[in-house]
Parts: structure tokens; sequence; C-alpha cells
């Protein structure tokens, strides 16, 4: 997640988005801030602006169109309009409430996910209200961390995720490294799937890391009912 600001950064919302488990670099220059959104690859941007949020939000939304945009600006409801017209997914007014902002990038975030491209034949859903990942009309229960770990996989499903890409992203960087606890983890989490007959896996590649991998839903047969 980038946090960036025209103004001070606000410690307090970072800090709770991080506590939250969020892996947050945060800026207060708006330049570097738009030139960090266009080549980080973030999965989520919240701009906290005070002058011109709707001429902010242009800029970020054609910076890092693959980003969700949360904006946070003293507006009313016709500048929230404008600014969601600008190009900001969820604006949010000074001073925000950070429990509404939390709930509702997961509620974008699930909107994504459902929608995010996949393998011909597949479907695949983070449910973050029900804790549970569905693959093909099948679901696995996945409590606290797990569930973290397995939206980060199902966000890069059929790439390379290395250890330190999930200590990063789930852990946050100032964790303490623990490979051999990620790696149980994942262990865990293989045996999940398995158990719960999901069309997907977990595979480890040497010196890559893992990939999850998900397969089309098997064809149903005329005159068969889908077992």
């Amino acid at each position: 997640m980038l946090y960036t600001t025209d103004r001070r950064i606000d410690r307090y919302l970072v800090k709770a988005l991080r506590e939250a488990g969020h892996v947050v670099e945060a800026t207060s220059r708006p330049a570097d801030g738009l030139v960090t959104a266009g080549a980080g690859g973030y999965r989520v941007i919240v701009l906290d602006w005070w002058e011109s949020p709707a001429a902010g939000a242009t800029r970020f939304a054609a910076a890092a169109p693959q980003s969700l945009l949360a904006v946070i600006a003293a507006v009313d409801a016709a500048g929230t309009a404008g600014v969601l017209a600008a190009g900001a997914d969820a604006v949010f007014t000074r001073p925000a409430s950070f429990g509404e902002l939390e709930a509702r990038l997961e509620a974008l975030d699930r909107l994504v996910a459902r929608v995010r491209p996949a393998p011909a034949g597949v479907a695949v859903e983070m449910v973050a209200a029900d804790q549970v990942l569905r693959v093909n009309g099948r679901q696995v229960s996945l409590p606290g961390r797990d569930f973290q770990v397995m939206a980060h996989m199902v966000a890069h499903a059929g790439e390379f995720v290395s250890l330190e890409q999930l200590q990063q992203h789930v852990w946050g960087e100032e964790a303490e490294p623990r490979p051999d606890l990620i790696r149980a983890r994942l262990a865990r989490l293989r045996r999940r799937l398995a158990d719960a007959g999901v069309d997907a896996r977990l595979r480890t590649v040497a010196g890559q890391g893992y990939v999850f991998d998900v397969s089309p839903s098997p064809p149903i047969t005329p005159g068969r009912s889908p077992s």
C-alpha cells in the first residue's frame, strides 16, 4: 500500500494501517508519490489530499490504473462526486474514520478479486467477510494469517512468490524474518487445500519460491449430474 499526502503525514493513520497487517510506504512529497505509484505496482493507494483532490485523483489514477485509489479530503457531496469522476474508487471526508477506511478497502479488494482474470473455466474468490477461499464452487476456511497468505498467493496466481515477498507483504517489513515458520504455514495451507478437495494447489519450485495453481472446472457430461 502507498500512502501519500500533499501536507504532513498522518502518523496515526499509517500506524493503524500497519497494525492492521498492511505493508505501507508513506511520503509527503507529491512528486515522489506519483513516481512511486507508477512504478510500484501497489494494490491500494491512499491519497490524503488537501489541495485540489480531484486533480490529485486524476494524476494518480492515470499513473497507476491497476491500483485501488482511495482519497481522503475535506469535500462535500458535490466534491465527492467530482473526485470519484476523476478516477478515485472511494472518497472519505476528513477526518476519516479508520474503521470505515479499512472496511471500504476490504470491500473494494473483494470486488477486484471477483473480477481478477483467471484461467478459462476457473472461478477463484477470496471472501474476507467469511475468511474463505472459493475455487470452482468448493471452499476452504482460512482463519487469521492463513487467509492473508492465501490472498497474496491468489493475487499472484501462476507467479513465483518468494518467502521474502510473503514476509514483506503479509508480516510487514519490521517483523523478524522467520522463513521456517512461513514454510510451515505454507505446508499447512497445502494440506488444507487437499483436504477440502478444491481444484488448486501450492507448488514449491526450488530456488524460486511458491506458485498457486488453479485447475479449470471439470466438464459436465450430458445426462449426468456433476459430482
